[in-house]
């Protein structure tokens, strides 16, 4: 359903430096097709839950925190991102829902294929009679 991935982190005086690559030598497990930010975030509010039908999604914390709760169907999961030499890999066809954002909150998130509507499943129930299938 999910997996935290250790980012590389090179440290120095000046601050940190860390990188996200696929492939033989990258920690990412897909070609990246696509990068998008969640920022501004009032306080008290999530991201709108969904699923995505055959994109896999790595969600960083890259200022802040934030909770990531995870539904397969069959167990759900909470994680809390709050640094950011640390991505947790959704896979396709999970439910995720963030929320508890703290004040200044960016999450990165990278994606295994472009934009499509069709790859979203945004009703709860829609996603529950998708994954009985």
């Amino acid at each position: 359903m999910s997996e935290l991935i250790k980012i590389p982190k090179i440290e120095d005086a000046r601050g940190n430096l860390s990188f996200i690559e696929h492939g033989a030598v990258g920690v990412c497990p897909f070609e990246i097709e696509r990068v998008y930010w969640i920022y501004d975030i009032p306080a008290g509010r999530e991201r709108y839950g969904r699923a995505l039908r055959h994109t896999t999604e790595m969600i960083v914390a890259m200022s802040g925190s934030m909770d990531v709760h995870l539904d397969n169907g069959r167990e759900q999961t909470t994680r809390h991102l709050c640094r950011s030499d640390y991505g947790l890999v959704v896979e396709p066809g999970t439910w995720r829902r963030i929320d508890n954002f703290s004040t200044n909150a960016v999450a990165m998130v990278l994606a295994s294929s472009p934009y499509d509507a069709e790859e979203y499943i945004a009703d709860y129930q829609e996603y529950k009679e998708y994954v009985d299938k």
